[in-house]
């Protein structure tokens, strides 16, 4: 069980960093102004802290199963 939700924290934030990359690669690629990376977090940074914390409960049982 803690191999499980071990492996979905991984899968969570190793799928939000590709996400990421994909996106600053774009905005560099169209050589895109501060502001619009500053969009970019603004728009994804409550995605952000609500992944951060299912990570951050699905460690805390994952420890408690082992």
């Amino acid at each position: 069980m803690a191999v499980v939700l071990f492996s979905i924290v991984l899968i969570i934030n190793l799928v939000e960093a590709l996400y990421l990359t994909i996106r600053i690669f774009k905005l560099k690629q169209a050589d895109a102004p501060d502001r619009a990376y500053k969009q970019m977090i603004d728009r994804l940074a409550p995605f952000l802290i609500v992944s951060m914390v299912i990570s951050i409960v699905f460690i805390i049982i994952a420890l408690m199963v082992s």
